[in-house]
């Protein structure tokens, strides 16, 4: 049995190596990636087709049986990331009979885990940023069975560890911001910084960036914006200080904050969250469909009429919700079926070339006080997360994982990208050869996987509204409305999706409440009072 592969197609996720059961996949590693498969390995199962989100492999022998559905649904969801699970679990809790469509062999897209020996390999996400994130919160909303691990639940503080390359090494964010400016004087300045991001009355222009809102309260400190861009813009949104808005690092701050008083995770990681909301869409009846393509989004009279799957199947429904990326929206909807402007705004975004590298070791890298870590001072800005720090079980017995994430750069070359982060992690950890034993890298390049990763030039309120200009046809995804950290941003649209479709005051936007604006003004006059204590102090 020979299982065909289309070079030009992969992206570099990795996820067929990690995903076939008997390790007869492996990723060539050059300027681009070249999946190859053992033919003396291989035993023909079929994994590899559902495994890759490009359809790098092809076996029509080996497809998978088509699966029984109904023709007509109120709403067809394309894509079971996060943000499909999320407004299908929504939707079938208010009744509707749902179906959510999937073409890999599993759900949670770019936010799940895959097993691979005895390690939880994550998919792309890099958190999970606890019960008060937006994604926590989402998910105790519509009553995800998921049990949460935060800091409180821990023997340490779990806090931020930040490496710089002259060889200072910080304990805490704390420790490292009162260093980089100065102390008190300059902490005096910081809190003025952050009493600002509270304060809901305070807006400031999309052409204003982060380098200027921080040089606004903290100038003439170079390094300080340094370290912004490492914590903040690198680590939220894979941008840099000169692209991020500062609008969009005001609220990605504030939510990051709040976040992090129960930062955690979920047992089991994401995988987990991912198992919960998967529970939540089965038990009030809607249906899940993995291993189902679908070909294009049936059009008729400039509106949304269900979807033509690639088995030649065709489902109608009186909603389409797409969950899939905006290279995949023109190519189903088809580009004659959307405005230019609109065309030309899908067309102009641009993706993040990001990359992972996950670690298994026999020791903890971080040591037993610290789940993150963040370089500065290196060729590339590397921000870490340790997800065996909340959960020991996501690893064998004994041992430890450290995701370690980046932002390539042009001309994107892998190899160079692997070699020169590696070269890194040797600085940063002395024993890195005697206690890493498992390295797996991963890029999120290409036709999938970059196009649902962070996006340059589109931002906060700036990304697409869920209500799309096809008449019953509703988006969600990173590519929608949000701020925050990371894919914490995706709840944010998932909410006004359901509130578009359903009418529900429960999913309201949440940032519009009253008592919401009430408390983060209280807690702009605390940081205004702990901005003046320090200027005392500094006297």
């Amino acid at each position: 049995m020979t299982i065909a592969i289309n070079d030009s197609q992969c992206s570099g996720c990795n996820y067929c190596t990690v995903i076939c059961p008997a390790e007869a996949i492996t990723l060539e590693i050059e300027a681009d990636t070249h999946p190859r498969i053992d033919e003396g390995l291989c035993t023909a199962c079929g994994e590899c087709l559902y495994a890759c989100p490009n359809n790098v492999f092809n076996a029509p022998e080996l497809a998978s049986a088509p699966v029984p559905l109904d023709e007509h649904y109120d709403a067809v969801i394309i894509g079971g990331g996060i943000g499909g699970l999320m407004v299908a679990g929504g939707l079938a809790r208010a009744g509707k009979k749902v179906l959510l469509l999937e073409q890999l062999s599993f759900v949670g897209g770019k936010y799940t885990h895959l097993n691979y020996r005895g390690y939880a390999i994550t998919t792309a996400a890099w958190t999970a940023a606890g019960p008060a994130s937006r994604i926590g919160r989402m998910c105790t909303q519509l009553d995800a069975p998921i049990q949460w691990i935060t800091i409180h639940d821990t023997k340490s503080r779990g806090d931020h560890w930040v490496v710089l390359r002259d060889g200072r090494r910080f304990a805490s964010l704390d420790e490292a911001q009162e260093t980089l400016v100065g102390g008190p004087k300059g902490m005096a300045q910081v809190y003025a910084w952050l009493a600002d991001m509270y304060n809901p009355r305070v807006s400031y222009p999309a052409e204003m960036t982060t380098r200027q809102y921080v040089e606004k309260f903290v100038p003439g400190n170079p390094t300080y914006v340094d370290y912004v861009e490492t914590i903040i813009t690198h680590c939220f949104a894979s941008q840099t200080v000169d692209d991020f808005p500062a609008m969009e690092c005001k609220r990605a701050i504030v939510d990051s904050i709040d976040n992090m008083a129960q930062w955690g995770t979920a047992k089991g990681g994401t995988a987990a969250i991912v198992r919960g909301l998967a529970h939540v869409v089965r038990e009030h009846g809607g249906q899940i469909a993995t291993r189902t393509r679908v070909e294009r989004i049936a059009i008729e009279n400039g509106a949304a009429r269900g979807v033509a799957l690639s088995d030649g199947r065709t489902i109608t429904a009186d909603v389409v919700i797409h969950n899939a990326g905006l290279g995949r929206l023109i190519r189903l909807v088809g580009q004659e079926n959307l405005p230019p402007d609109y065309l030309a705004r899908l067309e102009g975004a641009i993706p993040a070339n990001v990359a992972n590298l996950i670690l298994g070791s026999t020791e903890p890298l971080l040591g037993e006080d610290h789940s993150l870590l963040h370089t500065m001072g290196w060729p590339r800005i590397l921000n870490c997360y340790a997800p065996t720090f909340f959960d020991p079980d996501m690893a064998p017995e004994g041992r430890h994982i450290l995701e370690v994430f980046w932002k390539m750069e042009p001309p994107f070359h892998k190899r160079q990208e692997l070699d020169l982060v590696l070269a890194q992690l040797r600085e940063v950890f002395p024993r890195f050869d005697e206690v890493v034993e498992l390295q797996l890298p991963m890029f999120f390049t290409g036709l999938w996987t970059a196009e649902m990763a962070h996006r340059m030039g589109q931002s906060g309120g700036d990304r697409l509204d869920p209500l799309s200009p096809v008449e019953n046809l509703i988006l969600v995804g990173y590519d929608c409305i949000g701020y925050g950290m990371a894919g914490d941003i995706i709840p944010h649209g998932v909410r006004r999706a359901l509130y578009l479709i359903l009418g529900d005051p429960a999913y309201a936007p949440e940032d519009e409440r009253f008592a919401k604006k009430a408390r983060r003004w209280l807690t702009a006059q605390a940081f205004k009072a702990m901005s003046l204590s320090k200027r005392l102090t500094a006297r």
